[in-house]
């Protein structure tokens, strides 16, 4: 879905992911939805929250960019949280290729938001 004027890319691509993401949630094993998934509930709601959060900084680029390595790490731990999921075979290849791609995604955007910010500040 293209993003609507005036969204950030990145927010439209991880409002995607959340939806994609949670498709696949609901099918995990009934042990996992009080770990696991929560988890990773847990991280995708915040990361998106300290997306908006970064948005909204305009004055401060240290707080933005401190927000903004805030939000690689989220990224970061679903990285790992979704490996974890595949390994125990929550989800299936073709499910973790795809999860997988669009977090790679979003840490591009990320990566690209954070050399913008640091150029900013030079």
């Amino acid at each position: 879905m293209p993003p609507k004027q005036g969204q950030l890319l990145v927010y439209q691509k991880y409002v995607d992911l959340i939806n994609y993401s949670y498709n696949l949630l609901q099918k995990f094993p009934k042990a996992e939805k009080y770990a696991m998934v929560a988890h990773l509930k847990d991280s995708m709601f915040t990361a998106l929250k300290v997306i908006l959060q970064a948005n909204k900084v305009y004055n401060n680029q240290a707080s933005r960019i401190e927000r903004l390595n805030s939000l690689d790490a989220e990224v970061q731990l679903q990285k790992v949280l979704v490996r974890l999921a595949h390994q125990n075979r929550y989800i299936s290849n073709s499910n973790y290729m795809e999860w997988s791609r669009r977090l790679d995604e979003i840490g591009r955007l990320l990566g690209g938001w954070i050399r913008q910010t640091v150029g900013k500040n030079i």
